[in-house]
């Protein structure tokens, strides 16, 4: 589903991303951890684009992008973000448009899709996340927590391979976050491909199959979430666990 190999990435002379090589399966629940500044949150946008890598590959689906060529064109761009589906930390709903008219505004004017056909997929969206019954509010009249639901529900409506979450409760207060991490749980056992950024480490521990431990723009370890986030093998990982632990 997804390979990333020799993936180099730098914002003007610092390196951000060192060799990266990581693969993720079909229904695979990929979590990536790390400190603040380790690499996490400009891989994630690496993968669909939003960053361009300086190095390396990205394979999506059938679609692969060499970036130690050209830079990618606009086609390629556009070929590889089809793949993916991406949650923000700050939910990034357009403040005048109501719930529904937030969700249906990408397949509708991406995919010329019929509204009444959109607005119906768009109602069993909402029904999925728990929001069907603030379909016609506007964001400003939501929680933190129901905002970042119709933020995945909108993901969602594009119908994407590959869901992509950048510390998707890291915004919310913390009686807001459970709301939120039962629905990409619930995604999660529908067997949606997912690659989450978190710092919640038990929600990891549940729903990850494997988890990227990453430091200073390296992957440091990699492998089955249970063994990487509860019996690591390198140093670096046991003391980003250990002070975790400690808060």
């Amino acid at each position: 589903m997804i390979t990333v190999s020799k993936l180099n990435k730098k914002f003007d002379q610092t390196t951000v991303l060192e060799s990266i090589d990581f693969s993720v399966n079909k229904g695979e629940v990929v979590c990536l951890v790390g400190p603040s500044g380790s690499g996490k949150t400009t891989l994630l946008r690496c993968l669909n684009l939003l960053e361009i890598p300086n190095g390396g590959t990205i394979t999506i689906g059938d679609k692969t992008v060499n970036f130690d060529q050209a830079p990618p064109s606009k086609k390629e761009i556009a070929q590889l973000r089809r793949y993916s589906g991406m949650v923000f930390q700050g939910f990034h709903l357009f403040p005048h448009k109501t719930v529904i008219e937030n969700i249906i505004e990408a397949p509708l004017v991406v995919k010329k899709a019929n509204r009444k056909t959109l607005i119906d997929k768009g109602k069993s969206l909402l029904e999925k996340v728990g929001m069907l019954e603030h379909i016609a509010k506007y964001p400003d009249a939501l929680s933190g927590g129901q905002q970042q639901r119709v933020a995945i529900a909108r993901a969602l409506m594009m119908e994407p391979e590959v869901m992509l979450f950048d510390e998707p409760t890291s915004a919310l207060d913390p009686q807001l976050v459970k709301e939120v991490l039962r629905v990409i749980e619930s995604l999660a056992k529908e067997g949606q491909t997912m690659v989450i950024v978190t710092h919640e480490m038990n929600f990891a521990r549940r729903v990850a199959d494997k988890a990227l431990f990453m430091d200073d723009g390296i992957i440091v370890e990699d492998g089955p979430a249970k063994e990487v986030l509860s019996q690591p093998e390198k140093e670096r990982t046991k003391q980003f666990l250990q002070l975790l632990d400690d808060d």
